[in-house]
């Protein structure tokens, strides 16, 4: 009997966790960096790769310069939220309830190379072959490919 109520407290215990994750809060910082050597390092989202699970929301905070936080409409999975906010806007959150890989970008400095991804849920490997289809091109495509590298790696 002990050993059956010590098992139901685990399970217990580790589904609260994981319910807890859900509605976790998880932030990404727009950087400008004015001493970087390159476009490419100067604008960029920090952090370029976020894991989070179904049901978190990302915080997109911009403290030091004229960015904008755009879903890039070909990598934002079926049912997924599409969003575009300015510096101006109040509430720069988005909550991810679709499973999928999320390319976002700014619309200023996008052609620079800022890009990021944001992986909701767990792996699949049918999402990162359907992301790889839809990459745009310039130096957002080769920043994006090589966080999808990463993301391969792992």
């Amino acid at each position: 009997m002990k050993r059956i109520l010590s098992t139901l407290a685990l399970s217990v215990l580790m589904a609260g966790g994981a319910l807890a994750e859900e509605g976790k809060t998880y932030s990404v910082n727009q950087v400008t960096d004015a001493s970087a050597n390159t476009p490419s390092h100067m604008f960029r989202f920090e952090p370029d790769l976020l894991e989070v699970p179904l049901g978190a929301t990302v915080k997109f905070d911009n403290f030091d310069g004229n960015h904008t936080v755009i879903s890039i409409k070909k990598m934002t999975p079926e049912g997924g939220p599409k969003f575009k906010f300015s510096k101006m806007s109040p509430d720069r959150n988005v909550t991810f309830d679709t499973p999928g890989i999320y390319g976002v970008t700014c619309g200023i400095h996008g052609r620079f190379g800022m890009a990021m991804i944001i992986k909701v849920g767990e792996d699949n490997a049918e999402d990162l072959k359907s992301a790889r289809t839809v990459v745009p091109g310039g130096r957002m495509g080769t920043k994006i490919s090589q966080i999808l590298d990463r993301l391969e790696d792992k």
